[in-house]
C-alpha cells in the first residue's frame, strides 16, 4: 500500500513539474497563446567608416527608442551592434576581419574592394532583396545603382537623395561680398566683363575702407582651377566634352586656351591673389575671414552664418559682412556653370556579408530606416525624437533641430545610425535654400563618367602635367602659347590612347 502511494505521488509530482515547465514556456513566449516558438532576435554587426567618439558603445538611449519604434512598425527580431573606425585604418581592419572569417554583416565599401570581395564570394548580390524595398528605391536615384554594379549585379547600396529641389547634388557657386558691392555701388556681376569690373573695384577701391590697398578681387586654393571661368567658355578642364562627333578632355580645347589667356590678364592686372598656386584651404579661409578677398568659389551654406563655420567666423570678425551666392558668370557665347558632381556617385556605399543571417529581415530594417511614412524611421534616426530633438513644420517642409549633433550622437541618433546615407536639407533656412536653387541650375556636364583602365597607366597627365601648365600660364611665367605645347605633350604622353578608349566607351553607351 505504501509502495503504491509512493507511485501515485511520483506521478502527481511529475505532472506538476510538467505544468510548471509549460507555464514558464508560455511566459517566455510573451503571451503567445498558441504556444508557438518565440522569434529569435538577430543582432546585426554593422561596421562604419566614421569616427564619432560620442556615440555610446551600447547604442545609448536612442537604440531602445529605435528598436521600439521598429517593433511598432511590425519589424521584430532585429537588433544591431555598431563598430566605427575612421580614415585609412578602416580598410585595414575590414581586410583583417575578412581574412579571419569574422566579416561584419553590413559595412562601408569602396568600388575596388567591392569588386575584390565579390570575386572572393565575401559579399552577396542584392538584386533579389531590392525588389520589395519601396522606400530604398524611392530614395536612391536609378542612375546611382549603376555605380554599384559588378558583372551585371548590384553589390552595394549607394547614397540616396530626397526629391526636394534643395537637395541638389550640386551645391557650388560664386561667393561674393555683398557688403562690398553695396559699399562701392556695384551690382552683382552676371557676365565675365561685369565680373572683371567688380574684381577691379574690389582690388583698387578699398572696399573694406581701411585706407590700404590690401584686397584682391578673387582667390582660390591650390587645388582649384577657377572652374567658373572655364565654365564661361563651356568646359570643365578635366571633364569630357563633345567636339565634332567625339569627346575630348576640356583642357585640350581652344576654349581652355581662351580661359587661360583671360586668367593670365587678370593675374597681371593684380585682380587675382598671387598666392593661389601655393594656397592651402586654411590659408584661403583666413584671408576670407580677414576680408582680404572679395570673390571665391564657395557652396550655398556660406550665405548663412548659422549653417557655415566660415561665414560665422567672418561675421564675428566683421559684423557688417554679408556673403551672397551668385551664378557663375556667362561667357562670350552665354555659357556658364561649374563642374557637375558625379550623378552616378556611389558615395557612402555599403555591402552585406555573404554569411549574413536572414538578409530579408535586415532589408526590412533598412527599408524602414529610410521611410518617411508615419511609422517610418527616417526622421527618428536622422534627427532624434520629435518634440525633444527637433520639430517639423509640415506646411513649410522644414526641420528645426533642437539638439546639437554632439547631443544626438551621445543619445545614439544621427550619423552613426544612418544605415543608408540620404541627403536631406530640410533643416536649411530660406537663404540657403535659395542659394541651393542657384547652384542646381548652373552646371557643366561631363560627357563620360567612367575611369578608364588605360588612365591608370598614365596617372601624371592630369595629376602633374596639366596643373604645371595651368599655374605657370596663369601666373605669367609662361606665355599663353605654351598651351599648344601642353596639348602636344598630353597626346604624346598617353592622352591619345586615353581619348581613343574614352570614345569607344562613349559610343558603346
Amino acid at each position: 500500500m505504501i509502495h503504491a502511494t509512493k507511485k501515485v505521488l511520483a506521478v502527481i509530482m511529475a505532472a506538476s513539474l510538467m505544468m510548471t515547465v509549460i507555464g514558464c514556456g508560455k511566459a517566455e513566449n510573451n503571451g503567445n497563446e498558441s504556444g508557438s516558438k518565440q522569434e529569435d532576435t538577430i543582432t546585426y554587426q554593422i561596421f562604419r567608416s566614421i569616427g564619432i567618439p560620442e556615440y555610446p558603445e551600447d547604442g545609448g538611449e536612442g537604440k531602445e527608442i529605435i528598436l521600439e519604434s521598429m517593433r511598432k512598425a511590425g519589424i521584430t527580431g532585429v537588433d544591431y551592434k555598431l563598430m566605427m573606425t575612421a580614415g585609412a585604418e578602416y580598410y585595414t581592419k575590414l581586410n583583417l576581419l575578412a581574412s579571419s572569417g569574422e566579416m561584419p554583416d553590413y559595412f562601408n565599401i569602396d568600388q575596388p574592394t567591392m569588386m575584390r570581395f565579390a570575386d572572393q564570394g565575401l559579399i552577396q548580390p542584392l538584386d533579389d532583396y531590392l525588389k520589395d524595398m519601396p522606400n530604398l528605391m524611392k530614395m536612391i536615384p536609378e542612375e546611382r545603382w549603376e555605380a554599384v554594379k559588378y558583372n551585371g549585379k548590384i553589390y552595394a547600396i549607394p547614397n540616396g537623395i530626397r526629391s526636394e529641389a534643395f537637395n541638389t547634388p550640386n551645391v557650388g557657386g560664386i561667393a561674393i561680398r555683398q557688403d562690398w558691392l553695396d559699399e562701392l555701388g556695384l551690382e552683382r556681376p552676371t557676365t565675365l566683363d561685369e565680373l572683371e569690373e567688380v574684381m577691379r573695384a574690389f582690388a583698387n577701391n578699398d572696399p573694406d575702407k581701411n585706407g590700404q590697398k590690401d584686397t584682391y578681387g578673387i582667390s582660390m586654393s591650390k587645388t582649384g582651377e577657377f572652374e567658373a571661368i572655364f565654365g564661361a567658355f563651356g568646359i570643365a578642364p578635366k571633364y569630357w566634352v563633345e567636339k565634332n562627333g567625339k569627346i575630348v578632355k576640356g583642357f585640350t580645347t581652344p576654349e581652355a586656351k581662351e580661359a587661360l589667356a583671360l586668367l593670365q590678364k587678370w593675374y597681371k592686372d593684380g585682380l587675382i591673389d598671387p598666392e593661389f598656386p601655393v594656397m592651402e584651404t586654411k590659408q584661403l579661409d583666413a584671408k576670407i575671414i580677414n576680408s582680404k578677398v572679395g570673390i571665391w568659389q564657395g557652396d550655398a551654406y556660406v550665405v548663412s552664418p548659422s549653417s557655415d563655420k566660415l561665414a560665422q567666423a567672418l561675421v564675428e570678425t566683421t559684423p557688417t559682412a554679408n556673403v551672397a551666392l551668385i551664378a557663375p558668370p556667362a561667357g562670350p557665347q552665354g555659357t556658364k556653370g561649374l563642374p557637375e558632381n558625379n550623378p552616378y556617385t556611389s558615395g557612402d556605399m555599403r555591402a552585406i556579408s555573404a554569411k549574413m543571417k536572414n538578409p530579408e529581415k535586415f532589408f526590412q530594417f533598412l527599408d524602414w530606416s529610410v521611410s518617411d511614412d508615419e511609422n517610418g524611421g527616417f526622421n527618428l534616426l536622422t534627427y532624434g525624437v520629435e518634440g525633444v530633438d527637433f520639430t517639423y513644420d509640415k506646411e513649410e517642409n522644414a526641420i528645426t533641430q533642437l539638439s546639437s549633433y554632439t547631443e544626438l550622437y551621445k543619445k545614439g541618433f544621427s550619423n552613426p545610425v544612418r544605415f543608408v546615407t540620404v541627403v536631406d536639407r530640410r533643416w536649411a533656412d530660406a537663404n540657403v535654400r535659395e542659394a541651393l536653387g542657384i547652384a542646381s541650375q548652373n552646371v557643366i556636364k561631363n560627357a563620360l563618367w567612367k575611369t578608364l583602365p588605360v588612365e591608370l597607366d598614365y596617372p601624371d597627365l592630369e595629376a602633374k602635367l596639366w596643373p604645371e601648365y595651368f599655374v605657370k600660364i596663369v601666373s605669367g611665367i609662361w606665355s599663353i602659347e605654351k598651351f599648344d605645347e601642353f596639348v602636344q605633350k598630353y597626346y604624346e604622353q598617353g592622352g591619345q590612347k586615353i581619348e581613343e578608349q574614352a570614345n569607344e566607351e562613349w559610343k558603346n553607351n
